[in-house]
């Protein structure tokens, strides 16, 4: 298919100077820089969106909107025509922060070994997003609720339409650390990508889609772990305990081998001294089911081991402790989480595996057998 791109900067006046670094970034793109056209107004973005939906060219196929506080990969505007040439119909995220629902998917695609993951949030990131035109105009005129987020308006949106948003792997931008317009800085803690594109490390393979069934997370506010689990209706949250329960591992099971890996991996103590005992448990427990996740994408232990080291797979296990815990650890001690944990979270997951190799027959269960 032939792509041609109108894209744009949405910015803050107030942060004008950045959203013209970024728009100058790529050139090749031709960034129009869209700035708020009420900047005194309540805080938000959606108004922003509203302009920059609505001044898509119409003789371009798709648009590209990027937020002013981000950061592109290299060879940007390449990435975005492929990836648009090879899924012309969807709406395409290049970003998801390293916490979020998709999270979990994007590093399982990146274990797959394939170029897309699909959307968990209940909201779709706009942050850097690729729009075929057509969907762009349309947004600018879909009604919205009072006070609503862009992010959840072209939800709502794409439920109303039919459509699933696919998250790239790895992500095509990155978020700069810096103050929010509406305190997610405070709210969320640091939202770096999931997996970013780092020069010349990473493939991307547009045409294919991670087809999971489970999808782990550790919840962002409660420090829980879940299964997502998909249904024909949509994904179901379930307590990661109660997804394992059918293969016949009990609480007391999962208790017994963390403590004897936390121990081994770790005798002294010093992961515990950062984040709480009760805490790495939740964490353990969700690369565990990341392992049992895998097993439904990856061909086999041998396949799993050679992913885990590949630039793809190695890149996606350096997000997964600090993007989990990025609310309960202080932001100067998550860089050095991937080094306390990494020995530790690599077992769990190729433990997770195993276990699926032998008990994977009882997973997939009716959703009803999880009530």
């Amino acid at each position: 298919m032939h792509v041609s791109l109108s894209a744009a900067v949405t910015a803050h006046p107030r942060r004008r100077a950045a959203a013209r670094a970024l728009a100058a970034s790529v050139p090749e793109l031709a960034f129009e820089v869209v700035e708020d056209p009420d900047p005194d107004g309540p805080p938000g973005a959606l108004r922003t969106a509203r302009l920059a939906w609505a001044r898509a060219d119409p003789g371009a196929t798709h648009r590209v909107l990027v937020q002013d506080d981000m950061r592109l990969a290299d060879g940007f505007a390449a990435l975005v025509r492929r990836a648009a040439a090879a899924q012309p119909e969807a709406i395409l995220c290049l970003f998801t922060e390293w916490g979020s629902r998709t999270s979990p998917a994007v590093r399982l695609a990146a274990l797959a070994g394939v170029g897309w993951a699909p959307l968990l949030d209940p909201y779709v990131p706009t942050t850097a997003v690729v729009l075929p035109t057509a969907v762009a105009h349309a947004l600018a005129e879909f009604p919205a609720e009072p006070a609503e987020p862009d992010d959840v308006l072209l939800l709502r949106f794409t439920r109303a339409h039919g459509l699933t948003p696919l998250v790239s792997c790895p992500n095509l931008a990155e978020h700069e650390v810096g103050e929010s317009l509406v305190g997610n800085d405070i709210l969320h803690g640091p939202r770096h990508a999931a997996l970013f594109a780092e020069p010349g490390a990473i493939p991307f393979r547009p045409q294919s889609v991670l087809a999971a069934r489970m999808v782990p997370h550790l919840l962002l506010f409660d420090g829980i772990a879940m299964c997502q689990v998909r249904e024909d209706t949509g994904w179901r949250m379930v307590r990661a305990h109660d997804f394992l329960a059918p293969s016949g591992v009990t609480v007391a099971d999962l208790l017994h081998r963390y403590a004897e890996q936390a121990h081994r991996h770790d005798p002294a103590g010093r992961a515990r001294r950062v984040v709480a005992d009760s805490l790495l448990f939740q964490l353990w427990l969700t690369a565990f089911c990341y392992g049992v996740a895998a097993s439904d994408v990856v061909g086999g232990s041998r396949e799993l081991a050679r992913a885990l080291r590949s630039p793809l797979g190695a890149a996606a296990l350096r997000t997964l402790a600090p993007g989990a815990l990025r609310r309960f650890v202080p932001m100067h001690r998550l860089g050095a989480l991937y080094r306390l944990l990494a020995p530790l979270l690599k077992e769990t997951i190729g433990d997770g595996f195993n276990h699926a190799e032998l008990h994977g027959h009882l997973f997939w269960k009716e959703p009803f057998q999880y009530e």
